[in-house]
């Protein structure tokens, strides 16, 4: 079932044309149609700016009795009514259907199921062939035909049909959701939308074939149209090869040649155990795709036991300050005081020790700016407090990142790096732990994720914008 639609393409950078009239102009049918084409080419212009194509209102299709006035041989059990309503299609043009339309089935199985579309396309009237001389008044038009492959993103699909019988009557399907052979499936309809502005598409660079990264991001981006649609965009994952084709080598004279190759994804994902082993080739060519905007996701999460010993800290750690805040009123020269500052010493060695954990953990992505040099100084600083950054604040706030059955997450944030100690990604489908996962906590790991993607999608929507 399509839950959310293709993103689709924006309008062509053309300028508007205005007829321009004075007093005394000739008037012809061409520069009448040119005047208004150009009020044409206006309103199409913003639907096409502002909206995703599709379905108004209306526009019901139901199986009916074969009309009395068809010839018996037509007369079967292969009618459907498509009802009164408007759409619109990819380049805007506004779709009027004023009265109930009958269309017959006419596909037909010949060794193996098939499936009909059943999809409604907008006619110019300026195009079609006139058998005669038109009134002076004609009303545009549109034509309602059957495909028996998935049509184009010009036409506004109403409904679908499996045959898997020429005899077996078409039938309204009595469970709308779960629609069987023969029905009327309306799962796939499109509604007009507002259009995303600032649709995110990801790339995973792995070696693993079918990797759970895979999987896990896809359920990602398919909450993104429910939880933050502006966000809204394909939901397919790309998969980016850091092995450089040489004839998108870009020249001195022209250091933008390879940036049509280069991956439209705004986010890169890869996981850790795959960022460390990068050679120095691959080190560059990463860094070449976030030099034109696009921002990494390291993942952390396959040392089981590096993160257990990282959440044993974690867990000694909140004691310890639980039991300092206890004492917090005591006398420093009493034996309860006393027993305070010892707290306090083992709360800084606990410390210490997390920071040598974490330390371990970036040193090997440090070291990509020994590589090159650009990153230097971007790697080299000690990382923000993610939660004082913009990926835990926008859109969705955070005042402590989510607690997962394997430990709390820990983010060490750079300007276009985000190393993500923990098993972040799992959070974003079910059944990833051994128990069922609080909703709170899946929804929460899930806006952190949007939060990343929204910043991702940001940054390079602001890198494109300095480039030519």
């Amino acid at each position: 079932m399509s839950t959310a639609p293709s993103t689709p393409p924006m309008p062509a950078v053309e300028p508007l044309e205005l007829l321009y009239v004075t007093n005394g102009s000739l008037l012809t049918a061409d520069r009448w149609w040119q005047a208004h084409h150009y009020y044409q080419h206006r309103q199409n212009l913003h639907y096409q700016s502002l909206h995703h194509p599709g379905i108004v209102h209306g526009l019901g299709v139901r199986c009916i009795p074969a009309p009395d006035t068809m010839p018996s041989e037509l007369r079967d059990h292969r009618w459907i009514e498509i009802q009164p309503g408007i759409a619109i299609d990819l380049v805007g043009n506004p779709i009027v259907v004023d009265q109930p339309i009958t269309f017959r089935i006419t596909s037909t199985v010949v060794d193996r199921p098939i499936t009909v579309y059943v999809v409604l396309a907008y006619v110019d009237p300026k195009t079609k062939q006139w058998s005669g001389i038109p009134a002076a008044v004609v009303k545009e038009e549109f034509r309602i035909s059957e495909w028996t492959t998935p049509p184009g993103p010009e036409a506004v699909e109403l409904c679908r049909i499996q045959l898997t019988s020429n005899a077996a009557p078409l039938r309204n399907a009595t469970h709308v959701l779960r629609p069987g052979p023969q029905d009327l499936d309306l799962r796939h309809r499109q509604r007009v939308q507002l259009r995303s502005q600032q649709p995110v598409q990801v790339g995973l660079i792995s070696q693993q074939q079918d990797t759970p990264l895979f999987h896990r991001l896809t359920a990602l981006l398919k909450s993104v149209a429910g939880l933050y649609p502006s966000l809204a965009g394909p939901t397919t994952i790309q998969a980016i090869a850091l092995v450089e084709d040489e004839r998108s080598t870009p020249t001195q004279d022209d250091e933008t040649s390879a940036q049509p190759q280069l991956p439209a994804a705004a986010l890169l994902v890869l996981p850790y155990a795959e960022a460390i082993a990068l050679t120095e080739a691959e080190i560059e060519r990463l860094h070449t795709y976030v030099t034109h905007g696009s921002t990494l996701l390291i993942e952390y999460a396959d040392n089981l036991d590096s993160l257990s010993h990282i959440q044993e800290l974690c867990t000694v750690r909140a004691e310890l300050q639980t039991a300092i805040d206890d004492l917090q009123s005591v006398e420093n020269d009493t034996e309860l005081g006393k027993m305070r500052q010892s707290l306090l010493r083992e709360q800084q060695a606990c410390e210490s020790a997390l920071e040598a954990q974490f330390s371990a953990i970036r040193q090997p992505i440090q070291q990509w700016g020994q590589v090159v040099s650009a990153w230097e100084e971007t790697l080299s600083p000690p990382p923000l407090d993610p939660l004082t950054t913009d990926f835990t604040q926008t859109p969705f706030l955070f005042d402590e990142l989510p607690e997962l059955p394997t430990g709390a997450i820990h983010l060490m944030i750079w300007d276009n790096v985000v190393l993500a100690v923990g098993s972040f990604s799992a959070a974003w489908t079910r059944q990833q732990f051994e128990r069922p996962l609080p909703r709170s906590t899946l929804r929460s790991a899930q806006e952190l994720g949007i939060n990343i993607l929204y910043q991702a999608s940001l940054r390079q929507q602001m890198v494109k914008a300095q480039q030519a």
